[in-house]
């Protein structure tokens, strides 16, 4: 078992000799999505309007046969966005938050253009505003998948995006252990630079 751990930590360390390290950063318009709320009592849906994110990644490339294979982590801010049809007291009501992930691109090689996949995972961090009554806000799972073109050195990706978060309420006097969890969808196109 030593000397197969050891042969794997020799194969990625010189794997990872080879690679080549750069970062993308960019900006991305969140189109109109889903917020759902749901808990043992009742379930709701709310409609995101549109939204802007900033993002950042940094990466390691691997050349492989057909392409290069791009992998490492990124963090993305999510500015806040309205929410609608949230509660009848027609306060406006917005969300925003700080997704941690994990990403790894699949990129085709070719001479102008150069299609990729692209999948997330990672952490959602909610950042809570005042216009809610929450406490207990916790994080949970973001994903993305989507696909991106690039020519050098600007990427154009489409991403399908996904964040889960658990709260519960503070003026809930009668329930007050009961648990809500939200999950925000959202397609989003987003424009950047790989130095």
């Amino acid at each position: 078992m030593k000397k197969l751990t050891l042969l794997i930590i020799i194969i990625m360390s010189a794997l990872l000799l080879e690679a080549r390290v750069m970062g993308q950063f960019g900006i991305g318009l969140d189109l109109n999505g889903k917020q759902s709320f749901s808990n043992a009592l009742f379930s709701h849906d709310s409609d995101v309007k549109t939204g802007v994110s900033l993002y950042g990644e940094a990466l390691m490339s691997q050349s492989i046969v057909l392409g290069d294979l791009l992998f490492g982590g990124g963090l993305e801010y999510q500015l806040p966005r309205e929410l609608d049809k949230v509660n009848e007291d027609l306060r406006t009501r917005k969300i925003s938050s700080l997704p941690m992930y994990l990403t790894g691109k699949f990129v085709l090689n070719s001479v102008i253009l150069s299609p990729e996949l692209i999948v997330r995972l990672g952490y959602d961090i909610p950042i809570t505003q005042d216009n809610f009554n929450y406490t207990d806000v916790n994080g949970g799972l973001y994903w993305a998948m989507g696909a991106g073109i690039g020519f050098k050195p600007l990427v154009l990706q489409l991403m399908y995006k996904s964040s889960q978060n658990s709260f519960s309420w503070k003026d809930d006097i009668d329930l007050p252990n009961l648990k809500a969890t939200s999950t925000n969808s959202q397609l989003s196109i987003q424009l950047g630079i790989r130095l």
